[in-house]
C-alpha cells in the first residue's frame, strides 16, 4: 500500500510541475504574442471571405472591424444564400461586396458552400481568408493572420476566439469552456484549423482539394485534413485572436457544445477516445484525491494543488471571471464528457435553420 501511496504523490508531483509549465507558457505567449505586433506587412493579395446567414449579433460593428484593417492589398466579399437573406441589407448600408452561394452538394454545409462559391469566383487572390460574421477584431488581425504564411512549411495559418459572456450563466461557461481551445492551440501537437479566423495560400485549395472541401460538413475539419495530408504545419497566431459576444441560454449551448464535438469525432475518432479518457480522468482524480485525504491524511491535499493551478491559468485568461471560474471549472469536466458521448452518438448536426448529416 505504501508503494502505492508513494507512486501517487509523484505523480501529483508531476502534474504540479506540467501545471506551473503551463501558466509560465500562458505569461510568455501574453508577454511576447498578446502584446507584441510585427509590423511587416505581405504584398500578396488577400481575399477576405465572410459566409453569413441571418443577422448576428453587432453585425455592423463587426464588419466595420474586418472592413478597417491596416492590410492594404485586400477585398471584403461577404456570401449570402440569396437575396432575400436578411443580412443582405446590413451588408448593402454597409457597401460590402456580396455573391450569392451556389449550390455545389447536398452533402455540404452552407458554409463549405459559400466559401468554395467565393474561391472558385474569385481565382486571382494569392491568399484566401475567412471570418464569420460574428466576430469582432482589432485592425491588425488581417496582418497577424497571414504573416505566418511567409513560411513555407506552413499550410493554414488560424486562431480562436475569446467569448465574452453578455448573459447568464451558460454564457460564462461558454467564456470559460473557450480557454480550452486556446489551450489546445498553444501546443502544436492538439492544434487545429478554427474556420472563423483562418487564412491559407490558394495553392493550397487546388482541384483536388476544393472538390473533397466543396462536399464538407465542417469547414474546420476539412481544411485541417487537407493540410495534414499535404504535410503542411497549422500555425496559431494568438495576436489575431478575436471576440465574440456570447448570451447562450442552458439549449443553446448544449447544442453548440454537441456540435463542436459530434464534428471533431467524426473526423478523428481518436478524438473520442482521447476526450473521453482525458476528462474520465480528471474527474477520477479529484474523486481520489478527495478520498485519500479523508482516509489517509490531509497531506495528501496537496493533491488538489494542480487543480488551483489551472484555476490561476484560467484566471490570467480572463481576471474578470474570477468569481466563476471554480464553479464553473468543477463543472466542466462533467459538460465535457456528456457532449463527447453526445457528439459520438449524433447522425446529423443543426446550424441556422439546416440540418446536415454527418454520418
Amino acid at each position: 500500500m505504501q508503494i502505492i501511496l508513494d507512486s501517487i504523490f509523484i505523480v501529483i508531483i508531476l502534474i504540479t510541475v506540467f501545471m506551473i509549465l503551463r501558466i509560465y507558457l500562458t505569461l510568455y505567449w501574453r508577454r511576447n504574442f498578446y502584446r507584441t505586433r510585427s509590423m511587416e506587412k505581405m504584398e500578396e493579395s488577400v481575399l477576405l471571405i465572410v459566409p453569413c446567414r441571418g443577422v448576428d449579433h453587432n453585425m455592423e460593428e463587426n464588419f466595420q472591424s474586418l472592413r478597417n484593417q491596416d492590410h492594404g492589398n485586400f477585398q471584403l466579399v461577404a456570401v449570402i444564400d440569396s437575396p432575400d437573406d436578411p443580412a443582405s441589407r446590413v451588408l448593402s448600408k454597409l457597401g460590402v461586396e456580396t455573391i450569392i452561394t451556389e449550390k455545389y452538394s447536398h452533402a455540404s454545409s452552407g458554409k463549405v458552400m459559400a466559401i468554395t462559391t467565393a474561391i472558385r469566383k474569385k481565382p486571382s487572390y494569392d491568399i484566401i481568408v475567412i471570418a464569420d460574421s460574428d466576430i469582432r477584431v482589432p485592425g491588425y488581425w488581417l496582418r497577424e493572420i497571414v504573416s505566418p504564411l511567409k513560411n513555407p512549411d506552413i499550410g493554414v495559418s488560424s486562431t480562436y476566439p475569446r467569448f465574452l459572456a453578455n448573459g447568464g450563466f451558460w454564457a460564462r461557461v461558454k467564456e470559460i469552456w473557450g480557454y480550452m481551445g486556446i489551450s489546445m492551440m498553444e501546443f502544436r501537437p492538439t492544434r487545429f484549423v478554427w474556420g472563423g479566423s483562418a487564412a491559407f495560400r490558394r495553392e493550397l485549395m487546388d482541384d483536388k482539394s476544393l472538390e473533397y472541401f466543396s462536399k464538407a460538413v465542417s469547414d474546420d475539419a476539412a481544411i485541417t485534413r487537407i493540410c495534414k495530408e499535404k504535410h503542411l504545419g497549422i500555425a496559431y497566431s494568438s495576436a489575431a485572436s478575436p471576440e465574440i459576444e456570447v448570451s447562450d441560454s442552458k439549449q443553446a449551448f448544449l447544442d453548440w457544445a454537441e456540435r463542436q464535438m459530434a464534428v471533431s469525432v467524426v473526423f478523428d475518432r481518436k478524438a473520442l477516445f482521447s476526450a473521453v479518457a482525458i476528462y474520465s480522468g480528471v474527474i477520477l482524480y479529484l474523486l481520489v484525491i478527495g478520498y485519500l485525504s479523508l482516509f489517509y491524511g490531509t497531506l495528501f491535499l496537496t493533491g488538489y494543488i494542480p487543480y488551483l493551478l489551472n484555476l490561476v491559468n484560467s484566471t490570467i485568461r480572463a481576471p474578470r471571471n474570477i468569481a466563476w471560474i471554480v464553479p464553473i471549472s468543477l463543472l466542466l469536466p462533467f459538460i465535457y464528457i456528456y457532449n463527447v458521448i453526445a457528439g459520438a452518438r449524433s447522425k446529423e448536426i443543426k446550424w441556422r435553420g439546416h440540418s446536415y448529416r454527418i454520418k
